[in-house]
């Protein structure tokens, strides 16, 4: 068992610890973006290489693992996250008895752990994926520590969607088809809009304990009010967005089988629509942005290849 409200308790760090700081709730924010390179790379050429697509999945979990790890030290440190404003132990995990130092290790061996399978993609492509995986680096690192980390800044949507909707896509399409496609950025435009209005669902939640903790994100800087007309009308251009793309390419069956697929969740896009960004409805509203991630890169992903 894990101790529960502080420092009396801290110290341990089970495996079900790290597990939670892992954060696997989280993890088809990367799983969706490694889907939709699939697709991508389908649609280019008929093979794809499975030890590839391997690499590609264990690096962006790995990634992600570490990032979640870092954010979660990182708001500790801050003390963003506390007993009175934080009742999830799995969304605050430090807070409910796990060693900072524990926490902040498990970030870093997760990075390192996911090193290896990078190598080995190095090892056999070349230093492309290597220059992508290190701008990720980079980023992710300035995501949670510094003197102005990302993620307390108005810049936090824009760079998780570029690096996990975009960056993804980019590294993963190379990783098939030994091509370099910047492309691939525009046909990745909507895991970039998904995981940026992720962000911003989170954020919006968020408003109350991040203005007392220093944080400036967008929602802090334009308030609730504005922050839920703005979220709604992402939302609807995220899950749009599929068709957009697809259309703009002249794809115009892919674009019909993404329309006709996305009707099996319309109803899920209407309830997230008329949720209220705040504390209160915060799980209901971040499994609702969860849930759609997964469907609509899904249905991308399938109309890419069937259209």
């Amino acid at each position: 068992m894990r101790g529960i409200g502080g420092k009396d308790g801290r110290g341990r760090a089970g495996w079900l610890d790290v597990l939670n700081l892992a954060a696997p709730q989280t993890w088809t924010g990367s799983v969706t973006p490694a889907l939709v390179s699939l697709a991508i790379s389908r649609h280019r050429q008929a093979h794809l290489d499975p030890v590839m697509t391997v690499c590609l999945f264990v690096i962006v979990l790995l990634m992600q693992s570490a990032v979640n790890a870092f954010d979660d030290y990182a708001d500790f440190v801050k003390g963003t996250d506390t007993l009175d404003n934080s009742p999830d132990a799995q969304d605050a995990v430090i807070v409910y008895g796990m060693s900072p130092k524990a926490a902040l290790a498990s970030g870093v061996s997760f990075l390192l752990a996911a090193l290896l399978p990078a190598g080995y993609v190095v090892y056999r492509l070349g230093v492309v994926p290597l220059v992508i995986g290190a701008i990720g680096g980079v980023v992710l690192v300035c995501y949670a520590f510094g003197p102005a980390p990302i993620c307390y800044l108005p810049l936090g949507e824009l760079c998780c969607g570029f690096v996990m909707g975009g960056l993804i896509p980019l590294a993963g399409v190379y990783m098939q088809t030994r091509v370099l496609d910047f492309f691939v950025l525009f046909e990745a435009i909507p895991p970039i809009l998904g995981m940026a209005v992720n962000m911003f669902s989170n954020n919006g939640c968020d408003i109350a304990r991040d203005l007392p903790a220093g944080r400036k994100t967008l929602a802090c800087l334009i308030g609730q009010r504005r922050t839920d007309a703005l979220y709604r009308f992402c939302l609807l251009l995220w899950v749009a967005s599929p068709a957009l793309v697809l259309s703009a390419q002249r794809r115009w069956s892919a674009a019909l089988v993404y329309c006709i697929a996305s009707l099996a969740f319309a109803h899920l896009v209407a309830r997230q629509y008329r949720r209220q960004l705040g504390p209160e409805e915060r799980g209901e509203v971040m499994t609702g942005a969860t849930t759609l991630v997964s469907l609509v890169g899904l249905a991308y992903s399938f109309a890419m290849i069937v259209g």
